[in-house]
């Protein structure tokens, strides 16, 4: 059982975590694939002893499955999200020295919704019931329309909050390093860097959407769902500057995620109607959507690189 105790240790162990990551990473320079590669495996490792804490320490085989199915397939939905970075990063024209701090503030805002958007969540379902087959219809049509209508089609130059932040403030066309304001000829001005960081924001919200839905399918426990959620979030940031170059290659990534949302979305409606049905047992049952998450995962992976896009013949 999960008590105030742990969810002090693990708050600190992420802060900690947190704090070692921005000491490493406190200059404002292009991040390396080897620095990439160091950085993923920290917060991988950091996430991994957290599942093992959840066995050990909590005591509970369901809740660790639980917390490791909600992290992979937080993960996967995360590898989706670098697409969008790319397209806001280069519609602002970033710097690439500047993205990391770019991702870092993003990543920062993700951890304040996502915590909101879990409170408001755990809320609703323990006051209404019900409230799941909406959770789970939704996850169904998002998954229909991202393996028929594509991905979120992200438009910077669409973006609401910068055209209402443009109508308050003017925005200098240069960057400043990393400050969002600056001083010209006494005038205050934005810069475009803050562009970006609102963009990013705004966008996490959207992810957020899709993402905080799919994790209460997979367990009702409000420690699982924001710890499986932090790991996930704070692992992006390293995998951006990992995979940022191949993420066109994992072409079939998407039709994957949809899968995964449609089998997440249909598993909670089941689960409302048919209250205390088992294909296997309850734990089984966990066992066996981690298993089917993993499979469909490394399937559009592998489907990706069997199946690459074909190249257009030059004449």
């Amino acid at each position: 059982m999960v008590t105030f105790t742990h969810w002090i240790i693990f708050n600190i162990v992420l802060v900690i975590a947190l704090i070692i990551d921005l000491y490493v990473s406190r200059h404002t320079k292009e991040v390396t694939m080897k620095e990439a590669a160091y950085r993923t495996l920290f917060w991988t490792g950091v996430a991994a002893a957290i599942g093992a804490w959840i066995f050990i320490e909590i005591g509970s085989t369901k809740l660790g499955i639980e917390y490791t199915t909600a992290y992979v397939a937080e993960r996967a939905l995360s590898l989706d999200n670098l697409f969008v970075f790319i397209v806001i990063f280069k519609y602002f024209k970033l710097p690439k020295k500047y993205e990391a701090k770019g991702l870092l503030y993003g990543i920062l805002g993700a951890l304040i919704f996502r915590a909101l958007f879990i409170t408001i969540g755990v809320a609703a379902i323990n006051t209404f019931s019900w409230f799941l087959l909406i959770l789970g219809g939704f996850l169904i049509y998002t998954a229909y329309k991202l393996a028929f209508a594509g991905d979120h089609e992200v438009d910077p130059s669409n973006n609401l909050a910068v055209k209402a932040f443009k109508k308050i403030m003017p925005v200098t066309k240069e960057y400043h390093g990393t400050k969002f304001f600056t001083k010209i000829k006494n005038v205050r001005y934005a810069t475009p860097f803050l562009m970006v960081v609102i963009v990013l924001e705004t966008s996490d919200i959207i992810f957020a959407i899709d993402s905080i839905p799919t994790v209460f399918g997979i367990t009702d426990d409000p420690f699982i769902v924001w710890s499986s959620n932090t790991m996930a979030i704070l692992g992006m940031r390293p995998l951006y500057f990992l995979l940022a170059g191949m993420v066109n290659i994992f072409r079939y990534l998407q039709y994957g995620l949809a899968l995964i949302l449609g089998f997440i979305g249909l598993k909670m409606i089941v689960e409302y109607l048919f209250h205390g049905f088992h294909i296997i047992s309850e734990l089984g049952d966990v066992y066996l959507s981690l298993a089917i998450i993993i499979s469909i995962i490394m399937g559009s992976i592998i489907f990706s690189f069997v199946k690459p896009e074909k190249k257009p013949k030059m004449n």
